[in-house]
């Protein structure tokens, strides 16, 4: 038997197969005929995709038949209908769970349902996407009211902050430090191997030394980002691939050693680091074993030089999709990579999920302080948002920080580029992005983020357009694209480093919330 859906229009190009608790299954669907075949390994499956909504803009979709799952069977479903009903289940469930629960005018919001469950009756496509995109905004509207009802019952929280990338300290002089310490709490250092280490036996650990030393002097928390990381650029196409592809222990010794540097230059210094994208980003193909006794003796390390130091687990791709299709085979995937500059994959390159590792650290006696969701890869809707940090908080109960959040204040491509970065975002919120949509989107995450007590902070990924960004000694190198953002248009502050939009609204709310800033965090001096 078989599970069997119609291929429609979507952004993966494929469906993704999940058990009914949401754990992906290595299952990759077969294309034939207009059609996605999975073989039915479990008795009882869920499947996700990622589409784009008219009216709405971007959505991760789950179609589970009011989460109990759908049989096998003969039967070719419809996966926009079936995702459609599934969110409109939830929503409402949700809902009488809010209205019982607080004070909520919901009118409005009820009304979005009804005419939802009318557009479902017919049975044209054009319809189903509508009701999709009525339940989508009934979602939106129903988390941002109970999420402004929670924060004004609690009350403010000193466990909460936003956070920056402290890329471009290094040219950014007074203005960067300025702009940085009046809006963020945290900061996070970009460690990259194979931006510090350009060439082997060249090393410029000295810039991250220089942004470590002005945090510790001005009490700013730190994450160093990545202790850990093999990337498909900065690692992956530099010296060290020669180790990788060909000699295992001799990297594992240089990844140990590289750790052993940093953090007995400041012990202590860091109050996080992170392993990054474990076996996501898997340039070298290692097997599990591999990659995890890296980070088994990478972690011995911190715990005997800086015993005060956080681990943080950072990973993108939030529900695991990536883990349950072949990427080489999907020829949208492959598409988007080369549009991204990115290499083909490797095969099994996505050899393990991340509930996996996770599940292994605990086995192996790693203990994961945090969790770090990138929350970088589509623009989301609120009510998946709030569904996906639910899902990973109640499996493993540890607190969870957004961490390279990235929306950008305009579309097509700016006016810097080196080779295929920064990358021009397609996707959509609500209608195309401009200054006030990124100042409106990161306002409403905020607020979502803000009022989930288990959510630490939001680390905003790019500060400022500006691409004068950290170091010189990159130039002519193939990772000099690393001075570039991720993203185009993606900073607070535009090309002349004055504040957006959204730079100014995210500081009236680190003064609504009470929240913590580099302002408010430095040490008092005579002057003061």
């Amino acid at each position: 038997m078989q599970y069997k859906w119609k291929k429609q229009k979507s952004t993966l190009g494929t469906y993704v197969m999940y058990d009914t608790g949401r754990n992906p299954q290595k299952n990759y669907g077969r294309h034939e005929d207009g059609v996605i075949c999975f073989e039915a390994t479990i008795d009882r499956a869920v499947f996700m995709s990622k589409v784009d909504v008219q009216g709405f803009g971007g959505a991760i979709l789950f179609a589970d038949n009011e989460e109990k799952g759908y049989e096998p069977s003969e039967e070719i479903r419809d996966f926009w209908r079936e995702a459609t009903k599934s969110r409109l289940f939830r929503v409402k469930r949700h809902l009488e769970e809010a209205a019982g629960k607080y004070n909520l005018e919901l009118e409005g919001i009820r009304k979005r349902i009804g005419r939802a469950e009318e557009l479902l009756l017919s049975l044209t496509d054009e319809d189903v996407e509508k009701a999709l995109c009525e339940i989508l905004k009934a979602g939106e509207q129903l988390v941002l009211l109970e999420a402004q009802i929670k924060i004004s019952d609690r009350g403010d929280r000193d466990d909460f902050c936003f956070m920056g990338c402290m890329k471009g300290f290094t040219d950014g002089g007074d203005v960067f430090k300025k702009y940085f310490s009046r809006l963020f709490g945290e900061a996070v250092i970009p460690t990259h191997w194979g931006c510090v280490e350009p060439n082997e036996g060249e090393k410029h650990y000295d810039m991250i030394f220089e942004m470590l030393d002005w945090c510790t002097e001005n009490n700013i928390p730190v994450r160093g980002h990545a202790l850990v990381w093999f990337s498909d650029w900065w690692e992956g196409e530099n010296w060290m691939a020669r180790y990788g592809n060909h000699d295992y222990e001799a990297f594992k010794k240089l990844v140990v050693e590289r750790a052993e540097y940093m953090l007995s230059s400041r012990p202590n210094a860091f109050t996080y680091v992170d392993f990054n994208e474990p076996l996501q980003s898997n340039p070298f193909n290692f097997t599990f074993d591999q990659h995890f006794q890296i980070c088994k003796e990478v972690y011995q390390v911190i715990r005997r030089l800086s015993p005060k130091t956080k681990l943080m687990v950072n990973f993108y791709d939030e529900w695991q999709g990536n883990y349950g299709f072949d990427e080489n085979s999907i020829p949208e995937v492959r598409d988007w990579k080369k549009s991204y500059g990115l290499p083909e994959s490797v095969p099994n390159r996505y050899c393990v999920s991340i509930a996996d590792f996770l599940d292994r650290c605990k086995q192996e006696g790693i203990k994961v302080d945090v969790l770090g969701l990138q929350f970088h890869d589509y623009p989301y809707d609120l009510f998946n948002t709030m569904e996906m940090i639910n899902w990973w908080h109640d499996r493993y109960h540890l607190p969870i920080q957004l961490t390279e959040v990235s929306t950008p204040s305009n579309t097509g491509r700016c006016r810097f580029h080196m080779g295929n970065r920064p990358v021009p975002v397609t996707k959509y919120w609500h209608r195309p992005w401009d200054a006030r949509l990124q100042e409106e989107w990161y306002r409403k995450f905020s607020t979502l983020f803000y009022s989930m007590d288990c959510v630490q902070g939001v680390t905003c990924w790019s500060l400022s357009d500006e691409p004068a960004q950290w170091a010189e000694f990159l130039a002519g190198h193939p990772n000099e694209k690393f001075r570039l953002q991720a993203f185009d248009f993606d900073g607070l502050l535009d090309y002349e480093n004055n504040p957006k939009p959204a730079y100014y609204g995210l500081c009236e709310l680190t003064e609504e919330w009470n929240l913590k800033t580099g302002d408010k965090l430095r040490p008092k001096t005579e002057a003061d």
